[in-house]
């Protein structure tokens, strides 16, 4: 891994949550930007290098499930991790999510520590798909 610092982008509607989250991950030396609506997220995925999304389902919903789908059809090697609530409902959105690419799901409310090993998972995996495709087209 390189030593260039993680690019995170939160998307979640909960100002507050959203915030303290953001403000702990740029304590751990992560680069965060934050969007708290599709259209927001969506710009700054295009705009932006980004490695890993961390995706907040409790507001979004089956919208969380349409923004999956179009984050990785704008950028298929950003790794999505769904953040969602401990509830059944959302056991049924996980599985659709992991159909359509997520990396990973943690419920809320998570350990810093397994999020931050899942960030570091998530973008392992980015780097390693990225390092084929170069791999693949420099041979």
């Amino acid at each position: 891994m390189t030593d260039s610092k993680t690019r995170l982008l939160i998307v979640e509607m909960d100002d507050a949550f959203r915030r303290h989250l953001a403000e702990r991950l740029r304590a751990e030396n992560f680069n965060v930007y934050e969007a708290c609506q599709e259209t927001e997220a969506r710009q700054v995925i295009q705009r932006k290098v980004i490695d890993v999304v961390l995706l907040g389902m409790r507001e979004f919903k089956q919208g969380g499930l349409m923004l999956l789908k179009a984050i990785k059809e704008m950028k298929p090697l950003i790794e999505v991790i769904l953040m969602t609530p401990s509830d059944g409902a959302s056991l049924i959105a996980s599985i659709q999510a992991m159909k359509l690419g997520a990396f990973d799901d943690l419920h809320i409310p998570f350990d810093m520590k397994k999020l931050m090993e899942r960030i570091a998972a998530a973008r392992q995996r980015k780097q390693e798909r990225e390092n084929t495709i170069k791999e693949e087209h420099s041979g």
